[in-house]
């Protein structure tokens, strides 16, 4: 998968969880007890495609998405090579690198 499709699948994805996250707070403002809106099984596919172009994507995608919330949440040093130098995952083009 070339960079260019990468970015445009991660940022149609990205898009889609905020849309999600609107529609869930306008669900909310109208019944508090709101569970939530999630398309979750559209997700893991859109994920499960990208991830079967890469050779060994290991939860990457994943832990970019939610434990660093899109890169927003990274720190230098988070992510380390053997060596223990910083590996960049702050943008799609960073997290696209380390997998590749």
């Amino acid at each position: 998968m070339t960079k260019e499709t990468f970015i445009k699948l991660m940022t149609g994805l990205i898009e889609l969880k905020e849309s999600e996250e609107k529609l869930d707070e306008a669900f909310r403002a109208f019944a508090p007890d709101f569970n939530g809106f999630h398309l979750e099984k559209y997700e893991a596919l859109v994920l499960m495609a990208i991830k079967a172009s890469f050779k060994h994507p290991y939860d990457w995608i994943e832990y970019w998405l939610y434990d660093l919330n899109c890169g927003k949440d990274y720190k230098k040093n988070y992510v380390t090579d053997k060596k223990g130098k910083n590996v960049p995952l702050k943008t799609l083009s960073d997290l696209y690198n380390l997998i590749k």
